[in-house]
């Protein structure tokens, strides 16, 4: 899987970031709307961060629902 390293606004340190699965994409639909491209997000990896932005717009971001911070703590 593709990773890319990105300041993360609510790590407020430099993360590595990956592309949203198909979950994520289809949460962040439900929110913005079934029209919003989810094709270039991304998600940081840091352990229980929800920060997801475009590739180079981080003032597009937005942070997933908390559901998905129970998941990854559940996962470990």
């Amino acid at each position: 899987m593709t990773e890319i390293e990105r300041e993360c606004p609510t790590c407020r340190s430099r993360q590595k970031f990956r592309r949203l699965n198909g979950a994520e994409k289809a949460a962040v639909r439900e929110k913005k709307g079934p029209r919003f491209f989810v094709g270039n997000l991304w998600r940081c990896t840091a352990e229980k961060c929800l920060w997801y932005q475009p590739y180079l717009n981080r003032a597009k971001g937005d942070l997933l629902p908390e559901s998905f911070r129970k998941e990854a703590a559940a996962g470990e």
